[in-house]
């Protein structure tokens, strides 16, 4: 993919992250991300076979822009029961490292 189709990528997937965050993922359809972010429904889906795909590019994004040792911990494995293990166990761990508390 040439540097204009990743742009195009990252584009509809931040816009999708950002619906699905103020809408909710099930009150989100593909034509408000198209619409949000300019792309059309048919480049759309060159992209992303569906919103289920969509979700789950949103959330690799999520995990690699703003927890990158989580990916790290989770590459390894094939398992996505164990992958959502693993990263419980990962924020859990950041929580404690970082002296977070409840409000």
């Amino acid at each position: 993919m040439g540097a204009r189709g990743e742009i195009t990528k990252d584009k509809i997937i931040k816009t999708a992250r950002h619906l699905f965050k103020h809408q909710g993922y099930k009150n989100t359809t593909m034509d408000d991300i198209c619409n949000s972010s300019g792309v059309k429904r048919g480049n759309l889906y060159f992209y992303f076979k569906g919103k289920e795909d969509l979700a789950y590019a949103v959330i690799a994004d999520a995990i690699e822009g703003e927890f990158p040792f989580l990916n790290r911990m989770t590459e390894h494995l094939s398992d996505p029961l164990a992958k959502v293990e693993a990263m419980i166990d990962g924020m859990a761990q950041y929580v404690i490292d970082k002296h977070c508390q409840g409000g």
